[in-house]
């Protein structure tokens, strides 16, 4: 089992989650026209967050334990990326434990979408079985699928092509991770994703209360052919 970081528990002011993406261009020509190229594999997942609330103790402790753990970027943790507003704006019960969270204890409830046909290494459009969402899926949502070697990694929508009350058909914003099979469960309300950290987590001290700094993750990937524990 892996650690879930305790993304909600810290109340960050600022939260950003992305798909970072590597372009190289040949320059421009005399007409004008500018060649650009991506060379990214479709980009990778990061999320940044900024001002945590650290007055507790408890949560000043928290977040130390964290900084030791993650090393750095050296170990990888399921990240709930946090932008809730910009999903559902549904209530979620969040475990109280600290410093982390433990998959048992994170574990969401029947996300009321799953896949409703396999989907191979790479794919860009998924078809979806809807038993229940509490509204329409739109472009910009973030979803996540815990796959079965590289674990929970988060997609964005970049078009819904058809919905229906059981069924949608939707583009992803970068290739599938890993092939999946149908009836996979895909979360829409609190999507996540394995990652780790980049660069560290300090909290100096400011009239005797910890201030932590901005942290950002990048997406994690294991080396080829091996997966997680």
């Amino acid at each position: 089992m892996m650690r879930v970081f305790p993304t909600y528990a810290f109340s960050f002011s600022d939260i950003e989650a992305d798909v970072e993406r590597r372009i190289i261009t040949g320059g421009t020509a005399l007409s004008g026209n500018e060649d650009v190229v991506a060379v990214d594999g479709g980009g990778r997942v990061f999320a940044q967050y900024s001002d945590p609330y650290l007055d507790d103790t408890e949560l000043a402790l928290a977040w130390k334990a964290c900084a030791s753990v993650l090393k750095g970027g050296v170990v990888p943790v399921i990240v709930p990326l946090g932008d809730l507003r910009h999903q559902f704006a549904t209530d979620l019960r969040t475990p109280l434990s600290l410093p982390w969270w433990t998959e048992a204890e994170y574990a969401t409830g029947e996300s009321g979408v799953t896949l409703a046909a396999d989907a191979a290494l790479r794919a860009t459009t998924l078809n979806l079985a809807i038993s229940f969402l509490p509204a329409p899926l739109r472009a910009g949502m973030w979803l996540s699928i815990d796959h079965a070697t590289l674990r929970h990694r988060a997609y964005l929508i970049d078009d819904v092509v058809s919905q229906d009350g059981v069924s949608a058909t939707i583009v992803l914003s970068h290739p599938l991770r890993e092939a999946t099979t149908a009836g996979r469960p895909v979360e829409f309300h609190d999507p996540r994703c394995v990652m780790r950290l980049d660069g560290e987590m300090r909290s100096p001290s400011s009239m005797g209360y910890a201030t932590g700094s901005a942290i950002r993750f990048v997406e994690h990937f294991p080396v080829a052919g091996s997966g997680y524990a």
